[in-house]
């Protein structure tokens, strides 16, 4: 289990990282969280929303695919964000559905998300998931991990036990609900980042 202890400042935080030019694509918040950290540009159209495992998978596994086909928007009365479908150009490949829960109308996601996959740096891309959650975990099949461990960029799942997933580092498992997976905790009213449990800086400059 890693016990990155990162009590150092923004600022050191950001001077302990070599890599400013990297697209992290991720499942989740992760990303824009990161990058804003850092204080750098977000080089990646995965930020500010939400993924299944399954389609995170398939969006991985043939990236470019998926970044080449439209995003169209999917209406879903049960939820109060917008939600978009990725429909691929070639045939063979299924519809993922893209969750974008912090915003406020599909035109906005629409134009972050294509304004930010041109930016995608594709000589330096890292991936993240995790599964840490009951929820999350009920979702795990052979099939889920075994087309994770197909995905061919620099990767890491976090886990709170082991999985058998490729890449897979084991965590402290968060305190839901007041601890967000492992980079959030809910202190005296508002969330406050932190990265205490896994080294992200080791693993963009490995």
């Amino acid at each position: 289990m890693d016990n990155y202890q990162n009590n150092n400042s923004v600022e050191q935080f950001r001077l302990s990282n070599k890599n400013e030019d990297f697209t992290l694509i991720s499942r989740d918040c992760i990303g824009g969280i990161l990058y804003h950290q850092l204080g750098l540009k977000f080089l990646s159209p995965t930020i500010n929303l939400f993924l299944t495992p399954k389609d995170f998978n398939l969006f991985c596994l043939h990236l470019k695919d998926y970044i080449d086909s439209d995003l169209v928007e999917f209406k879903d009365e049960k939820v109060d964000y917008p939600v978009g479908v990725i429909y691929p150009n070639k045939s063979s490949l299924k519809p993922i559905r893209v969750d974008f829960m912090h915003y406020e109308t599909f035109e906005e996601a629409k134009t972050k998300w294509d304004e930010r996959k041109s930016r995608i740096n594709w000589d330096n891309i890292y991936v993240v998931s995790s599964f840490c959650y009951p929820g999350e975990v009920k979702t795990l099949s052979p099939k889920l991990i075994k087309d994770w461990n197909k995905i061919k960029y620099k990767k890491v799942v976090l886990v709170d036990q082991k999985y058998g997933f490729d890449d897979e580092r084991v965590i402290q498992k968060p305190k839901y609900p007041k601890e967000y997976a492992w980079l959030l905790e809910y202190v005296r009213g508002s969330w406050k980042r932190k990265f205490n449990r896994f080294d992200f800086i080791k693993f963009l400059n490995h």
